[in-house]
């Protein structure tokens, strides 16, 4: 019975959570994340001020949960849904999925995440960039990929090019399809790490 109890609470908590999340997700698409306010996400979610500090210490964790989020995303069904294919098809995919969860987020979303004073996305040692490496790696073991740079290094490399083009998107109010155009500019780029 206890054991219930402390589940039920979980789930609970779980669902608050997640609901204090959207509705910020949401706000901040419609107002920018600079205009919401703590009490605007309190009071579209029908929570208390305090609930939200149960789970967030300052609005900023809200974008902190966006990346914990999306590395969860690249664990769970980037991860498995990119292999089977070469390398350089994997890394196409890959980034197509990069795409697809920027979209998700949406476009007032992405202007904060790329937005310079932002660090956050240029953190090492997150499963979005692990999972691109181990791609990487795979494809050199196979001769696939050149042996020239180490994985991490165009990993790197390669992130910079799909910051840069989710940066564009972002400055262009999304007027453009960003999958599109990730797939486009991606099967350009990895040819220069393609093994001849």
């Amino acid at each position: 019975m206890a054991a219930e109890k402390i589940n039920s609470r979980k789930i609970q908590a779980e669902a608050t959570k997640n609901k204090i999340y959207k509705t910020a997700i949401k706000l901040m698409e419609q107002k920018g994340f600079n205009n919401m306010k703590i009490d605007d996400i309190c009071t579209k979610a029908g929570v208390s001020v305090g609930s939200f500090y149960n789970y967030f210490k300052s609005k900023d964790d809200i974008l902190i949960e966006i990346y914990k989020r999306g590395d969860v995303y690249f664990e769970e069904t980037v991860r498995p849904n990119v292999k089977g294919k070469c390398a350089v098809e994997n890394i196409i995919d890959y980034f197509e999925y990069y795409a697809k969860y920027n979209e998700l987020t949406g476009v007032e979303t992405a202007k904060q995440l790329f937005a310079s004073a932002n660090k956050l996305y240029i953190s090492k040692g997150r499963n979005m960039q692990a999972v691109l490496t181990e791609i990487i790696k795979i494809g050199q073991e196979n001769d696939e990929i050149i042996k020239d740079y180490e994985p991490e290094g165009i990993t790197e490399y390669l992130f910079i090019a799909a910051r840069g083009l989710c940066y564009d998107w972002a400055s262009h109010d999304g007027s453009y399809n960003l999958c599109e155009g990730m797939r486009k500019y991606m099967k350009l780029l990895v040819q220069i790490f393609a093994a001849k």
